[in-house]
């Protein structure tokens, strides 16, 4: 399967491997939402570090547009991308969380998934602790 996805807590995780259609991510984060695992302040992370899709800048824009009318499903604003250290990976990247940030939303750009999940599960620990 090119998209998956799994929900850790408060992350959901969706992971791209190699060539995936445009719809393929978002059908995933529809499941996701749907589980009855999924609550809301849940953050997006996406793990793109095996994906060999290449997007138009159009095409992220549509994109961030989307992930932002998740809010009112419950989606955190707060969003990670993971590449490969790959200077193209890297590229893509930047201009994903620049449209990403024209929504409204904070994106975050790693190399390492775990990182990338610690800096979203701060984020939940530090909105938890204030309510």
């Amino acid at each position: 399967m090119a998209v998956s996805w799994e929900i850790r807590g408060l992350v959901l995780i969706v992971t791209l491997v190699g060539d995936y259609g445009f719809d393929e991510p978002i059908k995933a984060v529809a499941e996701a939402l749907a589980d009855a695992q999924f609550r809301p302040g849940t953050s997006l992370l996406v793990d793109a570090r095996l994906s060999h899709t290449r997007r138009s800048s159009e095409e992220f824009r549509a994109r961030a547009k989307w992930v932002a009318s998740l809010a009112s499903k419950g989606l955190s604003s707060r969003c990670a991308i993971v590449t490969a250290p790959e200077p193209h990976q890297i590229g893509m990247a930047r201009m994903v969380a620049t449209h990403h940030e024209l929504q409204g939303l904070e994106m975050s750009i790693f190399n390492d998934l775990e990182e990338a999940l610690r800096w979203l599960s701060n984020e939940n620990s530090l909105t938890s602790s204030a309510k």
